[in-house]
C-alpha cells in the first residue's frame, strides 16, 4: 500500500486553523471531505483519513484516503467564514491543481463553502453531487441485511439515531415503516424519544425547515443528547463526531445493533468489547460507502433505478456475507472488514479498469449511456468479487 506520510497544519485568517492528511494515495491521488467545527483536531482528521483509505480500499475505488479539517471560531461572520476557507484553499491549491487531493463536503462544509475552498485554489467549480442522499441509500440496505440475519421478520425494529441531518432525513423517507420505525433521534439542539415512532415525512419535513431545532417541534420526551446512546431500541445509527461511542457509552449501550452514518463511531477497542457482549457492530466505512461508490455511480451517468438495483442485488448481500462470515469467525465485522479494506489496498490494483475507461469516456468515445452500462457492470462484477474475498478471508490473529 502507497502511504505517503503527508500531514499538513496551517495557521489562517481570523484565528483559525487548517489541517490536511493524505493517508493513502492510488492512482495518484486521493479524496474526502472537509470537516469544520470549534474543536477540530489534527488526531481527528489523521483518524477519518485513514477511514478514507478503508473505504477506498475495501470498494476497491481508483483514489486514496485523505481527509482535511478547519478549527474555526464559532464567532466568525460570514464574510470571515468565506475568509478563513478562501485562505485555506489557497494553501491546499498545490495539493488540488496536482489532483494529489480532492477535498468535498463533509460536517458544516456544504456547497457555499466547498466553492469557496475551491476558489481559492483559482477554481470555480459548481453542480455537487448530494453524496448525504447516496449515504443514506447504502446505509438503508445496511439495515436491511442486519435486518435480515439477526431479527423475526414480524415486526418494525425500533431505531435511535444519533446526529439526524441530511442523512437522516433521507434515510426517514427512505426505510419501509413496516420494517423500521424511529423511536428516537438527537441533534446539536437536544434529543427527543416516542415509544410510537415519528413519522417519516414529518421529520424530513421538520429537518428541512428547522434543522437542528427540529427536536423542539417533535412530540415526545425530552431527551439530553448523549442519552440517545443508551436508548433502549433494536438498532443504535450513530450519524455524529468521530469516537461518539465511547468506553463509557458502551458500557451503557442497549441496542442489539450499531449501524453507522458517522465515519470512526468506535473509540478505540469499543467495537472488540461490544462484540464480546454479544452486541453486532458494522463498520461505518462499509454502511456509509454509498456516499463514494453510489455517488460515483451517479456522475458516471448509471441511472438512478440502476444504481438502486445495484445496492439491492449486491451491496446489500455482500453486507449481509460480511456478518455471518465474521460469526463463523468469531470475531467482529469491524475488523474483519478492516481486513478485507487492507487486503485490497496491499494488492494496489484501484480499480484499475475505471480511470482508463474515463479517460477514454471524457474523449468523447463513448456515448454516455454505454458508458454508464459499463460502469455499472463493472462495479456490480467488483461487489460479487468482494463478496467472494469476504467469505474465503481467513481471520488474522
Amino acid at each position: 500500500m502507497n502511504i505517503p506520510p503527508q500531514e499538513n497544519t496551517y495557521s489562517l485568517a481570523h484565528s483559525a486553523e487548517g489541517y490536511v492528511v493524505i493517508d493513502s494515495l492510488r492512482w495518484g491521488t486521493s479524496a474526502g471531505g472537509v470537516r469544520i467545527s470549534g474543536d477540530m483536531t489534527l488526531a481527528e482528521v489523521r483518524a477519518l483519513a485513514r477511514e478514507m483509505s478503508c473505504k477506498f480500499g475495501f470498494f476497491d475505488l481508483p483514489r486514496g484516503g485523505a481527509k482535511s479539517g478547519i478549527r474555526m471560531p464559532g464567532v466568525l461572520g460570514v464574510k470571515e467564514r468565506r475568509d478563513v476557507l478562501e485562505d485555506f484553499g489557497s494553501r491546499l491549491k498545490p495539493l488540488i491543481v496536482s489532483g494529489r487531493y480532492y477535498p468535498g463536503m463533509d460536517m458544516n462544509c456544504g456547497p457555499g463553502d466547498l466553492q469557496a475552498i475551491y476558489r481559492g485554489a483559482g477554481q470555480e467549480v459548481d453542480g455537487f453531487t448530494d453524496t448525504s442522499f447516496y449515504t443514506s441509500l447504502s446505509v438503508a440496505h445496511a439495515l436491511m441485511a442486519c435486518r435480515r440475519i439477526s431479527f423475526p421478520p414480524d415486526r418494525p425494529l425500533t431505531l435511535a439515531v444519533e446526529g439526524f441531518g441530511r442523512v437522516g432525513a433521507h434515510l426517514a423517507r427512505r426505510l419501509p415503516p413496516q420494517a423500521f420505525r424511529i423511536t428516537a433521534l438527537s441533534t446539536l439542539a437536544g434529543g427527543v424519544s416516542s415509544e410510537s415512532g415519528f413519522d417519516p415525512e414529518d421529520l424530513a419535513r421538520l429537518r428541512d425547515k428547522h434543522g437542528d431545532s427540529l427536536v423542539e417541534h417533535l412530540p415526545g420526551k425530552r431527551i439530553e443528547k448523549r442519552e440517545i446512546l443508551s436508548s433502549l431500541v433494536d438498532i443504535l445509527v450513530p450519524s455524529a463526531r468521530t469516537w461518539s461511542i465511547d468506553i463509557e457509552t458502551a458500557s451503557k449501550l442497549r441496542a442489539a445493533c450499531v449501524v453507522p452514518v458517522a465515519n470512526v463511531p468506535y473509540a478505540e477497542g469499543v467495537s472488540e468489547l461490544l462484540h464480546r457482549r454479544g452486541v453486532l457492530c458494522l463498520p461505518g466505512f462499509v454502511c456509509n460507502g454509498g456516499g463514494v461508490f453510489a455517488s460515483s455511480l451517479a456522475d458516471s451517468a448509471v441511472e438512478g433505478e440502476r444504481i438502486e438495483a445495484i445496492c439491492r442485488d449486491f451491496y446489500q448481500p455482500m453486507v449481509e456475507e460480511l456478518i455471518r462470515r465474521s460469526r463463523s469467525l468469531g470475531i467482529s465485522p469491524v475488523e474483519l472488514a478492516q481486513q478485507v479494506a487492507l487486503r485490497r489496498l496491499e494488492r494496489g490494483e484501484g480499480g484499475r479498469v475505471g480511470p482508463i475507461l474515463k479517460r477514454v469516456y471524457r474523449r468523447g468515445l463513448f456515448p454516455p449511456q454505454l458508458y454508464g452500462y459499463l460502469v455499472q457492470h463493472l462495479f456490480g462484477r467488483n461487489l460479487t468479487a468482494l463478496e467472494r474475498m469476504i467469505r474465503g478471508q481467513p481471520v488474522k490473529g
